[in-house]
């Protein structure tokens, strides 16, 4: 059965969204009295027609060549219409269009309704509905307003012209009939076929689903299969429920052949003030030792995750995350998320002008082997503020920060902090475009130590008074050509501050992941937390060079370096900092089409200029086929948290073959041990009716309870359906 629309259509369409369903001016003068009657009343059916002619024996109107006929919202399309006015019957024969006020439109060849254009029986039907998905059907019968009876019908959301050239719908459903009921909202298949690709691959007696002006409605949703080497054969079962508008439940459960049952499930709720999301899951499984063998014992795990924000007033927001598992390798095992750290979070924060404060109370849970829940913090809480003045009359700006934190553990030391910085800003110009910043701050800070080793398990007060100030200089120089810009633009900072300012009592909680790159060269203090401060006179020393195409394309270079007056012992010798001149820090971006972008970073030896640290980021090619490279090489152990050396290489791509088929590859490997880490690819197709993906995982780490494995998964969504 064909469900093309027919040649005229795009003709038609076009002129009912320009006609006006009003009798042409000059027809109406010249038609009989009787026509003008018939036409006038309110409940008469409107013509327009080239050519249009009155039988009185039969009492009937013949419209011929392009008809158009209105009654109300509802248009009539057809090449002939007759209308007899004795039995109110309407026949149309002939590229027969007629749209409903919802935006539906019926195709057909042939039509007899009743005078309102809304009952009656049509024959070589397609209908096309408001989500652009359609019916076709031998005939059907219109019953009222609301209901509409196929027989012999196809439905399918997909392109479906089968002509010369064209391709087969990805999918169908056939049935001997179909029953669309409006008012309910509703299509009804009996006897019904689904056909993939033109292959019948399911027979159902009877069938149902949503039609396309529903926008939620509980029911099954696509299945996802799978299977893995670590869980075995996998399918996971979604059943969505709508609740109420603002409210909708999905409950998956998760089958697996290895282990067990997963029962997952997410919640969602909107309001006006915002809205809360909890997703979670439970199931009891064997046991198993860090070997991953069995013990005999069996074992609840399972995890929770929530989110909620909710706005008091359009100044002042509050919210939550809450994340927690029942033990380190649930998440990963059942392939629920791969990050390592699981934040819990309960904050309210307040905006205004360029004011800003926070309360935050936080919990972590760390999933590595290593991680020690005892030693663990707990943030209770954390409170911030920022605030800043506006420029003075003089051009200066006035800023106020405040932080204090109460951090505990279970095992260990606990600290409380208050630290309080005021600080004065003031930018100038000079006549010769020098650019000048001046900053002075000063920062107090106080400690209370509860068990720290160094104390031998006293509990103490301490604290530090911390001045500074600077000047920054920077000089912007461009030349602009017919194609291009280039800027180039020397940049100094003098810093003068008091040494020291990090007594052994002060523990460091917040700044031991520190690195020194390009991203803070130019900061007066490169620590990104407040438990240790750099001191000293120093000074911050670069060059910024940039090109820019007038199509788009550039190619910028940082580079710099920071002098000291002595060496500074806060920064360890892996930091490339503790010396009277530090390493070289910089980056280069190079993208000179959209076709190529490359970014590097780089820390260089002060002495012999080999590389201590060099990343890269490539991606290159068009967008049918992209590629792209991540490589990151740590020589030394950056800083006290005790980073080893490593070097990795991370290749992706990315391919779109056509408007349809697309392909990813990502692998990731450990080129200092000469492992690699995982590896996967998918194969995924998309059209207006169909999704469809095949992705491949490979797993090649240990952890625990969690071998190396591999899985494979399969997922089809049939739009329209769920």
């Amino acid at each position: 059965m064909r469900l093309c629309p027919r040649d005229g259509v795009k003709n038609f369409m076009a002129r009912a969204m320009l006609t006006t369903a009003l009798i042409a001016v000059t027809w109406v003068h010249t038609q009989p009295a009787y026509a003008q009657q018939a036409i006038r009343s309110e409940q008469a059916i409107l013509f327009q027609a080239d050519d249009l002619s009155y039988d009185q024996t039969s009492d009937t109107i013949t419209a011929r060549g392009n008809v158009e006929a209105a009654y109300g919202q509802r248009l009539l399309f057809a090449d002939r219409v007759s209308y007899n006015q004795t039995t109110g019957i309407v026949t149309a024969n002939g590229n027969v269009v007629l749209t409903d006020p919802d935006g539906a439109t019926l195709f057909a060849d042939q039509a007899q309704l009743k005078d309102d254009l809304r009952d009656g029986v049509v024959r070589g039907i397609g209908m096309r509905m408001a989500d652009n998905s359609a019916m076709a059907a031998t005939s059907a019968v219109r019953r009222g307003e609301n209901l509409t009876e196929l027989n012999q019908a196809v439905y399918s959301p997909c392109k479906l012209c089968p002509e010369k050239g064209e391709r087969t719908p990805a999918w169908q459903i056939r049935a001997k009939t179909v029953r669309h009921d409006k008012q309910a909202k509703r299509i009804t298949y009996h006897n019904a076929f689904l056909d993939a690709f033109g292959v019948p691959v399911l027979y159902t007696p009877y069938f149902s689903h949503a039609d396309p002006s529903v926008k939620r409605e509980s029911g099954f949703l696509t299945p996802n299969v799978g299977n893995s080497s670590e869980l075995g054969r996998k399918i996971e079962v979604p059943y969505y429920w709508a609740l109420s508008p603002s409210r909708e439940l999905i409950l998956s459960p998760l089958y697996t052949s290895r282990e067990g049952t997963v029962m997952k499930a997410m919640y969602e709720e909107r309001s006006r003030r915002g809205r809360f999301e909890l997703d979670g899951s439970f199931t009891r499984v064997d046991e198993r030792d860090a070997n991953s063998n069995k013990t005999g014992n069996t074992a609840s795990r399972g995890h929770i995750f929530s989110r909620g924000r909710y706005a008091v007033s359009p100044n002042d927001l509050w919210g939550f995350d809450i994340e927690r598992t029942t033990d380190d390798t649930y998440l990963s095992r059942y392939d629920l998320t791969s990050i390592d750290t699981l934040t819990s979070r309960v904050f309210t924060e307040h905006k205004s002008g360029r004011d800003f404060g926070s309360v935050d109370f936080l919990m972590f849970q760390g999933l590595n082997q290593d991680d020690d829940p005892g030693l663990t913090p707990m943030i209770l809480p954390l409170l911030q503020f920022s605030g800043k003045t506006m420029p003075d009359s003089a051009g200066g700006r006035y800023s106020l920060d405040a932080n204090a934190l109460v951090l505990r553990r279970r095992d260990g030391q606990d600290s409380h902090r208050i630290s309080m910085t005021a600080g004065w800003q003031r930018n100038y110009v000079s006549s010769l475009g020098e650019i000048y910043s001046l900053f002075t701050d000063l920062r107090g800070d106080a400690y209370f130590i509860d068990d720290i080793a160094i104390r031998k398990d006293r509990n103490d007060l301490t604290g530090r008074v911390l001045p500074q100030a600077g000047v920054e200089w920077r000089l912007p120089m461009a030349n602009h050509a017919q194609y291009f810009s280039q800027v180039i633009e020397p940049i100094a900072q003098m810093i003068v501050s008091p040494y020291g300012g990090n007594p052994d009592d002060i523990p460091n909680e917040d700044s031991g992941s520190f690195e020194f790159d390009s991203t803070n060269l130019f900061r007066p203090t490169r620590f990104p937390g407040h438990d240790r401060w750099e001191g000293g006179p120093r000074a911050n020393i670069g060059m910024r060079w940039g090109a820019y195409h007038d199509k788009g394309g550039y190619a910028n270079v940082l580079l710099g370096q920071v002098w000291r007056v002595k060496q500074d012992s806060t920064f360890t010798p892996e930091s490339g900092l503790n010396d009277e001149r530090s390493d070289y820090v910089g980056s280069i971006g190079l993208s000179p089409s959209p076709w190529f972008e490359l970014l590097h970073r780089f820390r260089l030896d002060r002495q012999d200029l080999g590389y201590r640290r060099s990343e890269v980021d490539l991606n290159a090619g068009p967008s049918q086929l992209r590629l792209g490279l991540g490589y990151v090489r740590l020589a030394r152990e950056l800083s006290e948290t005790g980073q080893e050396s490593r070097e990795e290489i991370a290749l992706s791509m990315a391919a779109q073959f056509n408007e349809n088929w697309s392909a990813t590859a990502f692998t990731r490997r450990e080129l200092g041990q000469n492992s690699t880490i995982g590896s996967n690819a998918g194969i995924f197709y998309r059209d207006e009716c169909l999704i469809f993906g095949l992705i491949y995982d490979r797993r090649y780490t240990r952890d625990r309870d969690i071998e190396p494995s591999s899985s494979i998964n399969f997922k089809i969504s049939l739009l329209n359906l769920g």
